[in-house]
């Protein structure tokens, strides 16, 4: 038996990361660690917050 780890995050659904209080400049950076492989990664505006959405590859 072999045992892997993964060093991204994976998602089966979609998140959501507040990102209301984050500077301008550090949203790539956070971007960058939620983006997982052949996922989409956006800003959405809800209720006057921001978030950061990662929705998972079908």
């Amino acid at each position: 038996m072999s045992a892997t780890s993964h060093d991204q995050p994976r998602y089966a659904t979609p998140t959501r990361v507040d990102v209301t209080e984050c500077r301008t400049d550090r949203i790539a950076d956070r971007a960058r660690m939620n983006r997982v492989r052949g996922s989409e990664v956006h800003l959405e505006r809800r209720g006057g917050r921001t978030f950061l959405v990662t929705t998972p590859a079908e």
